[in-house]
């Protein structure tokens, strides 16, 4: 088979490949077909996979170098900076660390308070039992797209700042417009574009995660927060969403610049295990 036959989801934002299985490795055209279809749909599912760590390893860092965290910026999982799989889980009691538990993950882009952000992720199922959690994937170039031209021209030339929430307490932080004359959250920051430009698809992003301390460069704090509040309606009310209930093999593959994604929390006697893997990314522009 040169190429894999997939279907698009209802809602604009995901496909599914069907008939694959990814233990035995992709051709060329294969690959430049996945990230085709990263690129115009944000959202890959593979069904029914069994892999071991390098044959996901594998898959993963085809389509880049691995995300190595930073020991003076910590990050999910930078504990185990020498692997470069995280386990999410809950009731993971085999596994030496497991992270996220069965909490609720607000509506993020992964790494977005580091100079340089992760391109894309991975999960990948291991033992989902019944009435674990969804995970949810918002598409932000929609976000930005149906966004009014008025507030468009006003976020155009905006820097946004994600304050890293691994410096406060684990599960602590929310979303909040961060009045600096009272509070600035710890560690060192990395100034974003509020709109960021896709580097492969040339698309505009709105990149604004709804998850964390943040607040906009140069911005009068009244002002800042009345339009953060605006935005954030907006993206929770977005219909360019997709979720994905997971079913054990599954992998899903996004696009981590122009998504953010969710996961409601769950009961904390559910078991719920899966493979993060996550690829490497550049400076936002």
């Amino acid at each position: 088979m040169t190429k894999f036959r997939f279907s698009e989801n209802n809602n604009g934002i995901g496909v599914t490949v069907h008939e694959a299985d990814l233990s035995l490795g992709l051709t060329p055209s294969q690959i430049l077909q996945i990230q085709e279809l990263l690129n115009r749909y944000k959202v890959v599912i593979f069904k029914n996979q069994n892999l071991n760590d390098d044959q996901l390893s594998e898959f993963a860092f085809r389509f880049g170098p691995p995300f190595v965290p930073d020991k003076n910026f910590p990050v999910l999982g930078s504990q185990d900076s020498g692997n470069s799989i995280v386990i999410v889980g809950n009731q993971a009691n085999e596994y030496s660390k497991s992270y996220l538990g069965h909490q609720e993950v607000l509506p993020h882009s992964d790494h977005q308070w580091l100079k340089c952000p992760s391109s894309a992720s991975l999960l990948y199922a291991l033992d989902i039992h019944l009435n674990s959690a969804p995970t949810v994937w918002f598409d932000m170039v929609q976000a930005y797209n149906m966004l009014d031209s008025e507030i468009k021209s006003i976020i155009e030339e905006i820097n946004s700042i994600t304050y890293n929430p691994f410096y406060r307490p684990f599960g602590s932080v929310s979303a909040k417009y961060v009045d600096r004359d009272i509070d600035i959250p710890p560690g060192d920051t990395f100034p974003h574009p509020l709109v960021r430009t896709h580097p492969l698809t040339k698309e505009k992003i709105l990149y604004l995660n709804i998850a964390y301390e943040l607040d906009f460069v140069g911005v009068p704090y009244k002002v800042g927060n009345e339009l953060f509040s605006k935005l954030y309606d907006h993206i929770i009310n977005l219909s360019y969403k997709y979720e994905h209930q997971w079913h054990n093999g599954d992998l899903v593959f996004w696009d981590n610049r122009s998504t953010i994604h969710y996961r409601p929390s769950f009961d904390s006697s559910i078991r719920r295990v899966l493979k993060r893997v996550t690829i490497a990314g550049e400076m936002p522009y």
